[in-house]
């Protein structure tokens, strides 16, 4: 197997391009190829970083988006984390059959993170197997690296970071009951669950594309504690999709973060609330409308990826 190493807080534009060496790597010799990569994060697991970009789950999604046939993942504990360099490198060479390498040339592993590229090459030379430590993939003149996808997230900046991603930052999670307060302001929502390890966006509110029952949609989304009312104890994700009627309780949706429209608000009333939504949920339905036209491949790629995790009948 041609093997991608990295810890993959959700595959952006620089892990794809591994991935596509990788795939050229192993189609010109005749072998297999995927992604390794780890549970949990090692970062989160050592407390360097609080939150992730994408779940397990979500990851497995934007790996089928992308057409990588395996994500082997190794589970990250502490015996994994005191392991030298060496140590790991005979661990990996237990738990797949390693017919090359590709990492990026600032990879590092084992303790510390010990080991760089250089020792990994030196590592599968001596294995007599194939490796590859490409160049880091730039956007707007600058690294593309999962510590910057995470900072533009956590600033609300949807765009630069789908820019990064290549795709929309995005959550799928399974709706939830709430108050039902929005449904008596005429604006029935689905609540997601936040209650992870998952980086959200801050609090806002957002122009969203919801799939819904194998369909594409505009919506609008509140992230936050709406401060116009005073009991809601918790941050909550709320999501409106215009013109859909029927119950989406327990079913899971998957949700791309397209543009933060304005910050929470506090307004003098439920009314004065309703008109401001109705004006969100149309600057919506043009950015959805936008979004959808200039990146159709993505939307039936992430649909198709859905489909093969959730199963046909869940769209």
């Amino acid at each position: 197997m041609i093997a991608v190493l990295g810890a993959f807080d959700g595959f952006h534009r620089g892990h794809a391009y591994l991935f596509g060496r990788a795939r050229e790597t192993a189609a010109s010799l005749g072998l297999e190829w995927g992604g390794v990569t780890f549970e949990p994060h090692p970062k989160l697991y050592m407390g360097t970083i609080e939150k992730v970009l994408f779940t397990l789950r979500e990851r497995q999604l934007i790996r089928l988006f992308l057409g990588i046939p395996k994500l082997i993942v190794l589970n990250f504990d502490d015996e994994l984390a005191r392991f030298s360099p060496e140590n790991f490198w005979e661990y990996l060479s237990g738990q797949i059959t390693v017919d090359g390498i590709v990492v990026g040339r600032d990879f590092r592993f084992g303790c510390r993170r010990l080991g760089d590229a250089r020792l990994l090459e030196q590592y599968s030379r001596e294995a007599g197997v194939f490796f590859l430590s490409a160049d880091l993939v730039q956007h707007m003149g600058a690294k593309i690296a999962s510590s910057t996808v995470r900072a533009e997230v956590a600033a609300g900046r949807c765009e630069s970071a789908a820019g990064e991603l290549g795709y929309p930052h995005f959550i799928c999670s399974e709706v939830r009951r709430g108050l039902g307060r929005g449904r008596r302001l005429g604006f029935p929502t689905a609540n997601l669950d936040v209650s992870g390890v998952k980086l959200m966006p801050p609090d806002g509110v957002y122009a969203a594309a919801v799939l819904v029952k194998g369909e594409w949609r505009a919506g609008a989304l509140s992230m936050g504690k709406n401060p116009t009312f005073d009991d809601v104890p918790d941050v909550r994700a709320e999501v409106f999709v215009p013109d859909y009627e029927g119950d989406l309780y327990g079913e899971s949706l998957l949700v791309f973060f397209l543009s933060r429209l304005r910050p929470q608000e506090r307004f003098k009333d439920a009314p004065q609330l309703a008109t401001q939504i109705e004006a969100d949920v149309e600057r919506s339905k043009v950015i959805f409308k936008h979004s959808l036209e200039l990146s159709p491949d993505c939307y039936s790629g992430f649909m198709g990826a859905y489909a093969e995790i959730y199963g046909r009948s869940a769209i």
